[in-house]
């Protein structure tokens, strides 16, 4: 379609837990489904705490061409860059000192990829299933740094963060880590920025798990929460669908009558 505004609606989707199977992987039927919304004029991207480097696979397989990446602070369309926006380094350097009582590494990202300020045993956990990060406790002084993440398993550590390095977002999105944004940026500004940049005026799905997707529902016309999402994110969705491994994603294209 050369006019965005051909499409009925774009759709947002959360990866790990919702458009992703237990093994991180796209299940036969959801490679499927997406390119059948599409041929239905909904347009989807991916809406992930991933950085946008990460998604080449995921991005090949589905024809998704667009992501709302690390959380909302870098996007992109088509092979193109259309917003980001940088940690200051003040702010890195506050939160290096506020992690530092606790041994609490680090993970840095940036256009490229990403490192840790220490290898520790969480940093080894939150990557086993990644490339290993290199350790470098320096390199955000001459490298932009676009988001973070404290490496911890400690849901308490939410708070005590918040009050220290207050000019930033921190909420917990998995096990082993603490998502990190600029206190003004989230998956719900990245749909906006989308929109602006395509002068969209159509309807917009959400579909999430985690507590990374409460500003994504809170952006979107229509939002599906997984059968497996956390409690805070079912209560603002329209509509529960199956959990992410038990069709959950095709189920809620039912639903909504997009397939």
């Amino acid at each position: 379609m050369e006019n965005i505004n051909d499409y009925k609606a774009l759709a947002f989707f959360d990866l790990d837990g919702t458009l992703l199977n237990s093994q991180s992987k796209l299940d036969q039927e959801v490679i499927e489904g997406i390119h059948r919304i599409r041929e239905n004029s909904v347009l989807p991207f991916i809406a992930t705490g991933r950085g946008h480097f990460e998604l080449d696979e995921i991005m090949s397989l589905t024809g998704i061409s667009g992501a709302v990446a690390m959380n909302g602070q870098y996007i992109v369309l088509d092979g193109e860059t259309i917003y980001k926006e940088e940690i200051p380094t003040s702010s890195v350097e506050k939160l290096l000192e506020a992690a530092s009582p606790h041994s609490e590494a680090l993970s840095f990202y940036d256009s490229q990829g990403y490192w840790v300020s220490e290898l520790t045993d969480l940093a080894k956990t939150a990557y086993a299933y990644m490339p290993m990060p290199q350790a470098d406790a320096r390199r955000y002084l001459s490298q932009e740094v676009n988001m973070l993440l404290v490496l911890t398993n400690q849901l308490s550590q939410v708070d005590y963060y918040k009050e220290r390095v207050p000019e930033l977002n921190f909420f917990m999105n998995s096990p082993s880590s603490i998502d990190v944004t600029n206190s003004t940026t989230n998956k719900g500004t990245g749909i906006n920025h989308v929109k602006e940049v395509l002068n969209f005026t159509g309807q917009t799905f959400a579909f999430g798990d985690g507590r990374n997707d409460l500003d994504l529902f809170k952006a979107a016309d229509h939002r599906t929460a997984m059968g497996n999402a956390v409690p805070e994110l079912k209560e603002l969705a329209d509509f529960i669908s199956t959990e992410n491994t038990n069709h959950g994603i095709i189920n809620a294209f039912n639903h909504w009558g997009i397939m």
